[in-house]
């Protein structure tokens, strides 16, 4: 299956990319798009439009709704803006060639696996474990347009978007990591682009891994046959 040879990477929010993001993105193939606020309305498809909530999610939950809108409607890779040496040529070659795979991707970490630990069920958790050699992290992978992945994952995004509809309305996201603790009730203390961190109080619904691994790292246990993570970052 011909897969279009774009890396998509994200950055929403009203700052400016700073130095080290800059020479991130340099850093990246000529094949790399860069989407922001500014040209996001070019991607949308009219058929398929953003999810009424997304107007009110923080910009880090913006990226997470986005980067399962584009592997699904469009495939191709996703990035963090993060500096790698990733091969990329060498991935999507593998993953258009292997007609039963879905997904290609770096391999996770118990560091990339456990951000927002105290969100997942205990079974979630020794699932997880158990099948960590075998998952994606979700900084960097490449995906089949509308394979059976992409569509549970963007059914699944869409179907808790419309259950955190009307609170996301009451209490939108006031800042760029906003997320709610749900120990806590604050804003978890993560920090921004700047190293700035925040421990605000919050009414804002959404926890910080809700909407991209309690979703995905699910789908790939499911689909552990139709993935794999020897996507090479040098």
């Amino acid at each position: 299956m011909a897969i279009q040879k774009i890396i998509y990477v994200l950055w929403l929010g009203d700052e400016e990319i700073n130095n080290c993001r800059k020479n991130a993105i340099d850093n990246m193939p000529k094949n790399t798009v860069l989407i922001t606020k500014h040209n996001l309305d070019d991607y949308i498809l009219k058929d398929y439009p953003l999810h009424p909530a997304y107007a009110y999610l923080s910009t880090i939950h913006k990226s997470d709704y986005l980067r399962c809108y584009l592997m699904h409607h469009y495939g191709g890779g996703y990035s963090d803006v993060k500096y790698t040496n990733i091969l990329w040529d060498d991935a999507f070659e593998k993953l258009e060639k292997n007609n039963g795979l879905m997904m290609i991707g770096v391999k996770t970490t118990f560091g990339h696996t456990y951000a927002g630990i105290e969100e997942w069920s205990n079974q979630m958790k020794n699932e997880i474990i158990s099948k960590i050699d075998y998952l994606l992290c979700m900084c960097w992978f490449i995906c089949k347009p509308k394979s059976l992945i992409t569509t549970e994952w963007y059914n699944e995004l869409n179907k808790k978007l419309d259950e955190y509809l009307y609170l996301l309305i009451k209490c939108p996201a006031t800042f760029t990591r906003e997320c709610y603790h749900p120990s806590l009730c604050y804003a978890l203390d993560r920090p921004d682009w700047e190293g700035i961190s925040t421990n605000e109080k919050t009414e804002y619904p959404i926890s910080w891994n809700i909407l991209l691994s309690q979703i995905l790292y699910p789908l790939q246990i499911r689909y552990l046959n139709n993935i794999d993570n020897t996507m090479i970052n040098q």
